[in-house]
This record gives C-alpha cells, structure tokens and sequence, in this order.
C-alpha cells in the first residue's frame, strides 16, 4: 500500500539526499504550500507546464497528477536521473541549464512555468523567460503564466512602486513586460535544508503589450542602466554620461516637470520613457 503523501514524507525523502548547496538546493517538503501553487498555476485540460529545477519531483507529481503535461528541466544530472525512474506519465525530464534551454523547442502554442527558483540566478532566470527592455525573448509569446518561488526580497523588487527603496530596474522591467503579484509568503521551514532568508510565491502575467513606445530603445535602457549605476547619488549626476551640462539636466528636468533632486527610483517607467524619447537624436 502506497504511503499517503504528507509533508513529513516530503521531509524524510528530502533528507536522504544530499544538497548540492553550488546549485542553490533547497527542497520544498511544504505538501500544503506545494498544493497552493498548484492552485495559482490553474492548470487547465491540454496545459503545457515548464518547471524550473523539479529537484526531487514533489511539486512535478501534484503538477501531473492535474493532468497537465509537464516538461521538467534539471541541471543536476543525479537528481535527473532519479526523476526518469520514477516512471512519471505525462513528464519529460529533461537533463539542462535552463539557463541555456531553448523554450522553443517546446512543441507547445502556450506554456505555463512553474519553480522553485535558486535565489542566486532569479534575475538571469526572469531575463531569460522575457528578455531586456526592448529586446523580448524569442519566445515571449508562448509564455501564458509563470508562478515562482523566489527570495522575499527579489519578490518585494518585483512589485515595488517609484520612489520606494525597494523600486529597481527589475521593477521596470517588470512595468514593461509583465504584471505581478505576491500571492503568499513562504517560511524557511517550507524547506530542506532551511534557508536563512523567507521566500515568496510570485505570480507573472504577461502583458499584452509593453505600456510605453520609445523610439530608440538602446538609449533607454542605458539611460536606466546608468541611472541605477549609482541610486544614492541624485539622477541628474548620474545621467552626466549622456554630455550634457548640469543646467542643460536641470532644464530638461524642468520641462519634463521632474524634481531636480530625484534619484532613479523616483521615476517610473513612463518617465524614463518620456526622458529617452526627449533625448532621442540629441545625445
């Protein structure tokens, strides 16, 4: 008889294996906090699910289990292998970087992605699912919802608003490609090993389309590039790379009706938008 699936279960499989703590490995062994973000994947009849590092297949099983078919991407190849064994119906395991993975190789119109992120490669990981501002991944348009576990503090980046400390050019990037939401925080103890930081669930919905049109985006993003390059020092110093004087900033400024002391969280991503467009051919 097939042991019922309990969250102390999760922890005893999570603790006969070994942590591979370069790969960021944390095991989710939560089955309550598993079964909620199945819940936010709203997993459809015919769905395609991406997961990101299915580490021990907890969530890869509740994921299949709803009928969905489920491409699971895992660099480390032990855990890979152990996955293949488990005989999973509807899971193609894939040994990856995701990182490197082509998404297009996917045969699939849409796709849904799910994980448990490692916290040190959750900006590469975003980068990678919708590209730079002005440069969309190549396959952004498959992307239906992505629902992920990421750090707190990566989450709170994401769904800051201007002229809060927390606001950073993933915040933009964010305004340009995506609305999101925190939908509930995750305690270390949902872990195995215990991580020193809390986590959060974060769900991404893609927009339609970028909210803003900017005539030369390579300017764009250099200007928040190097808006940020220094965010306690006043926007106005920062942007001196562009040539121009400090009254030529300051006049610029006036016009667009910017404050003169802001700093580069204090714009959104319509100002930044406003300022290339200004500078465009100019600088």
């Amino acid at each position: 008889m097939p042991e019922i699936l309990t969250s102390d279960l999760l922890l005893r499989q999570a603790k006969k294996i070994r942590a591979n703590r370069s790969l960021g490995q944390n095991f989710f062994v939560d089955l309550e906090l598993l079964t909620k973000i199945v819940e936010a994947v709203d997993i459809q009849e015919g769905d395609h699910i991406v997961e990101i590092g299915p580490g021990l297949g907890f969530l890869t099983k509740l994921l299949c289990g709803q009928g969905a078919t489920v491409d699971a991407i895992e660099l480390d190849r032990n855990l890979a292998e152990k996955l293949s064994k488990h005989g999973l119906k509807s899971v193609n395991i894939i040994n990856a970087d995701f990182l490197d993975y082509d998404l297009n190789s996917i045969e699939a119109e849409k796709i849904k992605v799910v994980g448990n992120i490692p916290y040190q490669i959750t900006s590469p990981i975003i980068g990678k699912l919708f590209g730079e501002i002005g440069e969309p991944s190549a396959w952004l348009s498959k992307i239906d919802r992505v629902v992920m576990t990421i750090q707190m503090e990566v989450a709170k980046r994401l769904v800051a608003v201007p002229g809060t400390k927390a606001f950073s050019p993933i915040s933009l990037l964010k305004s340009y490609y995506f609305d999101a939401e925190i939908l509930f925080s995750v305690p270390p103890s949902a872990f195995y090993p215990v991580p020193e930081v809390t986590s959060a669930v974060v769900y991404l919905d893609p927009l339609k389309a970028p909210p803003v049109e900017v005539a030369d985006l390579k300017l764009f993003r250099k200007i928040i590039k190097g808006g940020f390059k220094q965010r306690r020092k006043m926007l106005k110093n920062n942007l001196s790379f562009l040539g121009l004087s400090e009254k030529e900033l300051l006049d610029l400024f006036e016009e667009l009706n910017f404050s003169p002391h802001a700093r580069a969280e204090d714009l959104s991503l319509e100002k930044y938008a406003l300022l290339a467009n200004r500078l465009s051919g100019q600088v």
